[in-house]
């Protein structure tokens, strides 16, 4: 049986897994393509892949898609970085894609950004398949995203690539307050 949602978080401290794993694994697939997985991780990866990721249609009421999304890439670059370019260059004028108010500089930085955290996670990926039993409980408690608090997370980040002056408001509503107080910005 699998282990429970209480025996997880010693399992994965045990294998020196600390609670920054659900933020970091939420930000590292958050963008992720099948185009990338196939690219850095695994070349047979399917559709069907059950790596969920952000929707990056921010008009979609669904924030969240089950499966890293084929997104397209143009297969006459032979570059992972010449096809990531092309992406968002090709999407940079459309209404409601990526994310919210961030400039094509903006998108091709976080994008960079990203491979360069998949490139690095490869090595660690290729390692840990590599040595990890896929029937153990500790990828049992890794790969249950919902308990783990992965979905969680990759929840914020939809939310906060959708909506981002919310977030910003909610944290930062008491320096609003300050400067109505006092008239001149405080920023603490």
């Amino acid at each position: 049986a699998d282990p429970t949602a209480e025996e997880c978080p010693a399992i994965m401290g045990n294998a020196g897994i600390t609670e920054r794993f659900a933020p970091m694994v939420a930000h590292s697939i958050h963008s992720l393509t099948l185009e990338d997985i196939r690219h850095f991780f695994k070349e047979d990866a399917t559709e069907e892949n059950g790596i969920p990721t952000v929707n990056m249609d921010l008009t979609s009421d669904s924030r969240i898609l089950p499966n890293a999304p084929l997104a397209g890439y143009d297969d006459d670059f032979s570059t992972m970085s010449m096809k990531t370019f092309d992406l968002v260059m090709r999407n940079m004028n459309r209404t409601g894609w990526g994310i919210t108010n961030y400039n094509t500089m903006d998108t091709l930085t976080h994008a960079f950004h990203m491979a360069e955290i998949w490139d690095k996670s490869a090595e660690q990926y290729k390692m840990v398949e590599r040595l990890l039993d896929p029937e153990s409980d500790l990828c049992a408690c890794v790969t249950d995203i919902e308990r783990n608090n992965v979905l969680n997370y990759l929840n914020l980040l939809a939310f906060k690539i959708k909506v981002p002056w919310y977030y910003f408001w909610k944290q930062n509503s008491h320096r609003t307050l300050l400067r109505r107080k006092s008239k001149t910005i405080v920023w603490r």
